[in-house]
């Protein structure tokens, strides 16, 4: 690797570092102060609420990565435009694609980085910072299993769901069990195959309530009713069920096979498998377009309409990118073109921008 090289990456990684750590001060901050209340008013302890803002919000600090590699880029080549560092190095037989060829190595280090960080660090946060709003601040005294099954036991219940969506705030392969008030005895179980919820209660489709004990004997009752299952909202059911971003990607494939078997529609859990690896792509991509930005830029112009350049980019791709996967939600596009389209138009206009730099 040679000195120019070499140059380069430290000088990239050192304004990457920067960058970095100023945006996720600020994504702290904010997101500090707007939990504050809800902190005082669960006696939580803020410093230990510190630290639950930093386990909430490591996906996002994650998925701003390609931004801050595409400032960090355009920086680093405006900065040697202006000192007319990229004059001498080219006035000694550098060629730009020569010039951009060390930050395509960072390109491909932020975005293994990215992927590997998402796989193992991020679903861990998130499942912990689900836990501690649920039980620590929102004071839900809720026991559940975080399996692919969900089976909850709060107050003199036992409820077992065979699938959620949240999304729809559905319920599919319902049982609840409930016991008398002084042992541990079945006083009542209800069956149901599918369940909405409306009006601040869950309506149950085809529910089947067996009563076991009667004045004349066992009793079973088919009824399609709103049923209260004391307290359990789909908030609460909600930070039971794991997202895709709380899964890791090989996690997320079995999880599509075993719904999948089960008869369920896996759409949106495929866009969002597409997706695990679309997403650190887009660093290499934003690296590129950034280069492309600085170094074919007029110098008089400056860094920071570069910048506003690239920032207004980074919009525009998670703009197209957020719509192109509702699109894949909702079965508009297919799964593949939904999750990569955004990454596939970058790398295009990349490729326009590397075509233009002298």
């Amino acid at each position: 690797m040679s000195i120019a090289h070499r140059y380069i990456i430290t000088r990239f990684f050192s304004y990457f570092l920067m960058t970095q750590t100023a945006i996720t001060f600020l994504v702290f901050t904010i997101d500090y102060l707007g939990f504050i209340s809800a902190f005082l008013k669960a006696d939580y302890n803020l410093l230990n609420g510190v630290w639950f803002i930093v386990l909430r919000n490591l996906g996002i600090v994650v998925m701003l990565t390609p931004v801050c590699a595409l400032i960090s880029s355009i920086v680093l080549f405006g900065l040697m435009r202006r000192n007319n560092e990229l004059i001498a190095l080219k006035g000694g037989g550098a060629s730009a694609i020569h010039l951009i060829t060390p930050l395509v190595i960072c390109g491909i280090t932020l975005s293994t980085a990215v992927f590997l960080i998402s796989e193992t660090l991020v679903p861990k946060a998130l499942n912990r910072a689900s836990y501690i709003r649920t039980v620590e601040i929102k004071k839900r005294n809720i026991q559940t299993t975080h399996g692919s099954d969900i089976w909850i036991r709060h107050g003199r219940e036992i409820i077992y769901i065979k699938h959620y969506s949240i999304a729809q705030k559905s319920l599919s392969g319902v049982s609840i069990t409930r016991l008398s008030p002084d042992q541990f005895t079945p006083i009542e179980r209800i069956s149901a195959e599918h369940g909405t919820y409306e009006n601040g209660a869950w309506k149950l489709t085809h529910a089947l309530v067996h009563t076991p004990k009667t004045t004349h004997g066992p009793s079973s009752l088919l009824v399609d009713a709103l049923v209260a299952m004391q307290g359990v909202e789909p908030d609460d059911l909600g930070s039971v069920v794991r997202e895709p971003s709380e899964m890791g990607f090989l996690e997320l494939y079995r999880y599509i096979q075993k719904i999948q078997a089960d008869g369920y529609d896996v759409t949106r859990y495929r866009v969002d498998l597409q997706a695990k690896l679309a997403m650190p792509v887009a660093c290499f991509l934003m690296i590129l377009m950034g280069s492309g930005l600085a170094m074919t830029r007029d110098r008089h112009e400056g860094i920071p309409v570069s910048v506003g350049l690239g920032i207004g980019a980074a919009f525009v791709y998670w703009v197209f990118n957020s719509v192109s996967l509702s699109l894949g939600y909702g079965e508009v596009l297919p799964v593949f073109i939904s999750a990569w389209s955004a990454d596939i138009l970058f790398l295009c206009g990349a490729g326009l921008l590397l075509q233009d730099m002298d």
